[in-house]
C-alpha cells in the first residue's frame, strides 16, 4: 500500500499550524512560570551536573575555573570559581548563584550566573554509568583515546585540545552522539533480534507483526540507553523524533517528506523550547533537510550510489551553514564524507570490541589521524550569502536543476 501524504489539503495545514502555535505558546508559558520561580529569590541553590570544566586566564595572568552546569531543573548555565577546584566532568555539585541579571531570554539560552559557592555532591556509591566508563577507559592507554570513546558511547565532554583535532578532521558529527548514532544502534539491534524473534514467531505466534514488536523492543532498549546517558539532549531529541516517525509510519503516512520534517521540528520545539537557541539542533535539522532533498530528487538511484553520493551531498551542502558558525577549515575536512562512510562499519565493530575487552585495537590508527598536520584557515559565510543560500535551498524542493546548482554554490564559500 502506498504511503499517504501528511496533509491532504490546505485546510488541514491551517488547522495544524494553529494547533502547533497554540501548543508552542502554552509550552513557552510553562517555561516562563518556571523562570519566575527561579528569580523569585535573589539567591538560588541548585543540584547540577558538571557538563564541562576548564581553566582560563585573565589578561593579568590570574587563573580561574569555568563550569558549564546542567541543573536538575533542566536549564544549562555557566559560572566561574576563582579558586582552583578539582571537580571532574560528569560529577554533581551544589551551586548557589545570583538570579538578579537572568532575563527570560537568557534563561531559555545558556546564561551566565555569578556563583556564591560550588560544592561537590558526594555520592554514597559509584553509579552504574561511572563503572561502565571505567571499563571503557581501562581499554585505552592515552587520556585522549579515553575521552573520545567516552564521548562516542556516553556523550561525555571532550577537552578543547582534542575537540580542535576532531574539528580539524571535520568529524565532530561522528563523535557527538546524535540521530546518526541512534539510527546505527537501531539497525544493529533490529538485525540482532530479528532471527531470534522469527524463531519463536514461526512456532508460537505467527500472527504477530515483527516490525511492530521489534520496534517496541528496540525503543525500550534505546530508552534504557538514553537513561544511562542521563537524557543527553542530542540523543533525547533524536529519540523523540524517531518515536514520532514510527508513529507516522504505523499510520501509513509518508515519512520522508518536508511536511513531516516541519511537523517533527515543530513537535520538538513544543516539547523543548530551548532548542530554538541550540546550534546543534539546527545543524541536525539542516542535515535532515538536505538528506530529504537528495532523496526527493535522486531516490531512484542504485542503493550503493545513494549511500556514497548522499555523504558527499550533505557534506557539501552543509558548508555554508557550518561555516556561518564555525570558521575553521582544513583540507583534511574534504575527506569527511569518506570517514563518515567508514564510520558505519567502524561504530558497531568498536561496540563489539569493547564488549570483549579489546577496544584499544584501533587506537594507533585513530591517534595517527588526529595528529595529522595540516594548514588551518578561517572561512566565514557572510550573512547575506547564507540567507540567499537558504532561500534557494527551500526553492530547490520543486526543482532538481536548482538542487544541483546548490553544489557549486555551496562550494563557492571555499573559493571566495
Amino acid at each position: 500500500m502506498e504511503a499517504v501524504p501528511l496533509f491532504l489539503n490546505k485546510k488541514e495545514i491551517l488547522w495544524t499550524l494553529s494547533v502547533l502555535i497554540l501548543l508552542f505558546f502554552i509550552s513557552l508559558g510553562w517555561q516562563f512560570y518556571r523562570y519566575r520561580q527561579l528569580i523569585s529569590k535573589p539567591l538560588h541553590v541548585e543540584l547540577a551536573k558538571v557538563l564541562n570544566h576548564y581553566q582560563k586566564h585573565k589578561t593579568n595572568g590570574r587563573a580561574y575555573d569555568v563550569f558549564k552546569l546542567e541543573s536538575d531543573g533542566g536549564y544549562t548555565f555557566y559560572t566561574v570559581s576563582w579558586s582552583k577546584r578539582d571537580i571532574p566532568v560528569g560529577s554533581k555539585v551544589f551551586v548557589e548563584f545570583k538570579t538578579d541579571k537572568i532575563t527570560f531570554l537568557k534563561y531559555l539560552k545558556n546564561f551566565f550566573a555569578v556563583s556564591i559557592y560550588i560544592k561537590p555532591f558526594k555520592q554514597k556509591r559509584e553509579n552504574f554509568l561511572n563503572k561502565i566508563k571505567k571499563q571503557i577507559a581501562n581499554q585505552h592507554k592515552t587520556k585522549e583515546m579515553k575521552q573520545i570513546y567516552e564521548a562516542l558511547f556516553f556523550a561525555s565532554n571532550i577537552q578543547k585540545s582534542t575537540r580542535d583535532k576532531i574539528q580539524k578532521l571535520g568529524i565532530s558529527h561522528l563523535i557527538a552522539i546524535s540521530g546518526f548514532h541512534l539510527g546505527l544502534i537501531s539497525v544493529i539491534l533490529y538485525f540482532l533480534l530479528a532471527p531470534i524473534y522469527r524463531f519463536f514467531q514461526d512456532r508460537y505466534f505467527p500472527y504477530r507483526n515483527i516490525k511492530a514488536d521489534l520496534a517496541f523492543v528496540v525503543f525500550a532498549l534505546l530508552f534504557g540507553y538514553m537513561y544511562i546517558l542521563d537524557f543527553s539532549p542530542s540523543f533525547l531529541r533524536s529519540f523523540v523524533l524517531s518515536l514520532f516517525g514510527f508513529f507516522l509510519f504505523s499510520k501509513n503516512i509518508k515519512i520522508i517528506s518536508f511536511a513531516t520534517l516541519f511537523l517533527s521540528v515543530s513537535f520538538i520545539l513544543i516539547l523543548f523550547p530551548r532548542f530554538m537557541f541550540s546550534v546543534s539542533f539546527w545543524f541536525s535539522v539542516s542535515g535532515v533537510f538536505y538528506i530529504f532533498l537528495f532523496l526527493k530528487h535522486f531516490a531512484k538511484l542504485n542503493r550503493f550510489w545513494i549511500f556514497v553520493l548522499l555523504n558527499f551531498w550533505v557534506f557539501i551542502l552543509m558548508i555554508p551553514v557550518v561555516h556561518f558558525i564555525f570558521p575553521v577549515f582544513t583540507p583534511l575536512q574534504l575527506f569527511s564524507p569518506i570517514l563518515s562512510m567508514l564510520f558505519v562499519p567502524f561504530y558497531p565493530l568498536e561496540l563489539f570490541l569493547h564488549l570483549i575487552n579489546c577496544g584499544g585495537i584501533f587506537d594507533g590508527g585513530v591517534e595517527w589521524m588526529l595528529n595529522l598536520q595540516t594548514a588551518i584557515y578561517k572561512i566565514t559565510t557572510p550573512l547575506w550569502f547564507l540567507i540567499l543560500y537558504l532561500f534557494l535551498s527551500i526553492a530547490s524542493i520543486q526543482s532538481r536543476w536548482l538542487a544541483l546548482l546548490l553544489l557549486p554554490l555551496a562550494f563557492a564559500i571555499y573559493l571566495i
